[in-house]
């Protein structure tokens, strides 16, 4: 459940933030007449992001056919890559954003392409859509199977409704708040994540005998926090806790940490140039 929040909630604000700059922006010019667009565009965007994770549970049937494992392990991988260049980029693009929309708007607008709007929203919304569906798949992948689906959907709703609300109150009035103190903390906590799916993808990978697991297990804590738990279950979604993980395992779940460490301070270099 406490994923699923997670996920959500800084989704839902990175897209909610993309239709409030673009509504204050067209406000502040004289052009709040051309809100529909926005809205509709928003409003695709959100139906194309739905259908999406449709067609995905439907074309992994066929996909499973390769294998099991060998499927989850590639869902997991792709889940590990996009999450981690979302939060990469987010780190040093989060202050162009807003610039960069606005020009994008005023383009649209003096240029009399006011589809340009609806795509403006479309594209940012449902882009958000997909990465929200492919981690929350990942997120399941690596949990495990819930007994109830009633908790990971409530988190969803959950996150969702606080993402919408909080960007509201941030162009209500308080948007002299600085969010990256948010982004930096969700940033961080999205990292564990992302290592935790690429461990789990390499246990994946051992149960299809493409990986050697080298130690199996290199320990065994089931006794004291059972991934079946109530706590064990959000620490093994959350951080990817494995109370059984085989070596190669926890060798890929450390050395995901200084990679992307080093691929953030690369980019911070590039940027400084």
């Amino acid at each position: 459940m406490l994923g699923t929040f997670i996920i959500t909630w800084r989704e839902t604000i990175e897209a909610a933030l993309i239709v409030g700059i673009l509504l204050t922006y067209l406000k502040k010019i004289g052009q709040s007449k051309q809100f529909r667009f926005v809205y509709w565009g928003a409003f695709w965007a959100v139906l194309a992001s739905l259908a999406f994770a449709g067609i995905s549970e439907f074309l992994s049937a066929f996909l499973r056919d390769i294998g099991q494992d060998i499927f989850e392990a590639a869902i997991l991988f792709l889940a590990t890559a996009v999450l981690t260049h979302m939060v990469v980029w987010m780190h040093h693009n989060a202050r162009e954003i807003k610039g960069e929309l606005q020009q994008q708007a005023e383009l649209a607008i003096s240029k009399n392409r006011l589809w340009a709007l609806a795509t403006l929203a479309f594209v940012g919304v449902f882009r958000e859509g997909i990465e929200t569906v492919l981690f929350l798949w990942g997120l399941f992948l690596q949990g495990g199977r819930f007994e109830s689906v009633a908790p990971p959907v409530m988190g969803g709703l959950l996150g969702v409704g606080l993402g919408v609300l909080m960007t509201w109150l941030f162009f209500k009035g308080f948007g002299h708040l600085d969010l990256r103190p948010f982004f930096r903390v969700s940033g961080m906590i999205l990292i564990f994540m992302s290592a935790g799916m690429l461990s789990s993808g390499i246990g994946k990978l051992v149960a299809a005998g493409l990986v050697p697991p080298l130690i199996e297990p290199i320990w065994n804590t089931s006794r004291l926090l059972s991934e079946r738990s109530f706590i064990g279950s959000l620490v093994a979604g959350i951080f990817g806790y494995r109370s059984s993980p085989s070596l190669i395992q926890v060798i890929f779940y450390l050395l995901y940490f200084p990679i992307t460490l080093i691929w953030l301070r690369r980019q911070s270099h590039d940027l400084a140039q």
